[in-house]
């Protein structure tokens, strides 16, 4: 800012003094024109007197008036012969050209008029001089060349620039002071907001609650604070969905641990009951039937374990996708064949909806949310399941909705996560796993759900059918 008041400074007063040397050259050059007209008039009143003048005599008819005009307009008069030798003059000294140089002649020639403007000649004082013909009455035929040299002292017209200038230089000294401190003091007030604001950023972390920053003035800095502001919110989401992430692969390991470490041991447990059972003969018919029904007790707890350790192989072991042109409603119908058929009421609102998706993926999908949905049925309730398929606004819709016990208000928040589950013998990860194969393919998941009335799944893939 410094910089540009001072180069506007020097700009405005290199202008000024400019200006204020071309104004001084016209106006000499004013009065000089001014002055040669006032002298070719008196020149011509002259020579009305003198009919038969010419060439040869112009100089005995002007020598006896010139001092006499030279006395009226305060001004030298030089006489020249149409070759520019000098023939008469008022000045004391000798003239500046006692024979006129050629570039002047050949001026007058072609303008009938030369000027010599603002020669320098030191002390303040610049030298003028205008060239002209002198011609017969009838302005036709030339006699002569007059030469009015004309000397100037500037010495006064250049103290009132530099007053000017000077009257400048106060006023800009004065609007640099005062721009220098505003500079000074809104420079520091900025240093001192960003610096503030610096050490905001300095302390935000990834993982913890980073306060906004409250800043109510409505200028340069507020658009960084709200950036700041901007950037906290999708840092804070960016850190849940970090962390989601992070608790996704913590239980994916610990689901294989567990599977792994469950299964090892169920397998000859049930070789083991089975074998026992076919070898077990006794003539007490009540101690037969309590066996038998231990044992069924003990296969059919075991063969619950597996299902849930087999849950979790599937949690822990995703396997890659492997998008195809799939027909999603075939894939629908046979996926719906396992269940129990005239529970089921699937409509689809098209024959054929073709799109890229993971046949595999979506067979997980349709078996879980319908599998979950029969197991909140009451028993004491006829089950009665929708499943609908539909294309709304370029998208795969979903529809899953059943009959049973609804979700209450403290599960809905919890649904989707990891290990939660309200049944006794779930694992807690099958909608967990939904969701996050519906996620993958930048689609959502929501439901709306009434005790004691039913539960809706509402889901939408991006319909990518080419």
């Amino acid at each position: 800012m410094l910089a540009v008041l001072l180069t506007t400074a020097v700009l405005i007063l290199i202008i000024t003094n400019r200006h204020f040397n071309e104004q001084t050259k016209r106006y000499h050059e004013d009065i000089l024109m001014k002055k040669e007209k006032a002298v070719l008039l008196s020149i011509n009143y002259l020579l009305d007197s003198y009919p038969e003048v010419n060439e040869d005599n112009i100089v005995k008819v002007l020598e006896t008036r010139i001092l006499e005009i030279n006395d009226i307009q305060k001004l030298s008069i030089v006489i020249y012969d149409l070759r520019g030798n000098q023939v008469l003059t008022t000045e004391a000294r000798n003239p500046k050209y006692p024979v006129l140089p050629q570039n002047i002649l050949d001026s007058l020639n072609k303008n009938d008029q030369y000027v010599e403007v603002g020669e320098s000649l030191g002390d303040q004082r610049s030298y003028y001089a205008s060239y002209n013909y002198i011609k017969d009455v009838t302005e036709t035929k030339k006699l002569a060349i007059v030469a009015l040299p004309y000397e100037t002292n500037d010495i006064f017209l250049q103290e009132d620039m530099n007053t000017l200038i000077g009257s400048y230089g106060v006023a800009f000294v004065f609007i640099i002071l005062l721009g220098a401190i505003m500079i000074y003091v809104v420079s520091k007030n900025t240093f001192n907001r960003l610096t503030s604001f610096a050490d905001r950023i300095k302390e935000t972390e990834v993982i913890s609650n980073n306060l906004p920053i409250l800043y109510d003035k409505d200028d340069e800095i507020k658009v960084l604070v709200d950036a700041y502001n901007e950037m906290l919110v999708k840092l804070k989401d960016q850190s849940e969905l970090l962390a989601d992430i992070e608790r996704q692969e913590a239980w994916r390991e610990f689901a294989r641990q567990v599977a792994h470490e469950i299964k090892n041991p169920l397998t000859p447990m049930k070789l083991m009951i089975q074998n026992y059972m076919r070898k077990f003969e006794t003539d007490d018919e009540v101690l037969d039937e309590r066996t038998n029904r231990t044992a069924n007790i003990l296969l059919q707890q075991i063969d619950t374990i597996e299902s849930i350790a087999d849950a979790f192989s599937d949690f822990a072991k995703m396997p890659s996708r492997k998008d195809e042109l799939i027909d999603v409603v075939e894939i629908t119908k046979n996926t719906l064949d396992i269940f129990d058929g005239p529970s089921i009421i699937f409509t689809s609102s098209r024959p054929v909806i073709q799109m890229y998706f993971d046949k595999q993926y979506l067979n997980r999908i349709i078996t879980n949310i319908v599998k979950n949905a029969f197991q909140s049925i009451p028993h004491s309730r006829e089950p009665k399941i929708l499943v609908d398929l539909s294309i709304q606004r370029n998208n795969l819709e979903i529809i899953i909705e059943d009959n049973g016990k609804g979700i209450s208000d403290e599960d809905k928040k919890e649904i989707f996560k990891p290990r939660f589950t309200t049944k006794s013998s779930g694992s807690g990860i099958g909608l967990s796993m939904v969701k996050k194969i519906i996620e993958d393919y930048d689609g959502e998941i929501t439901f709306e759900s009434a005790e004691d009335v039913g539960t809706k799944f509402i889901i939408q893939l991006p319909y990518t059918h080419e």
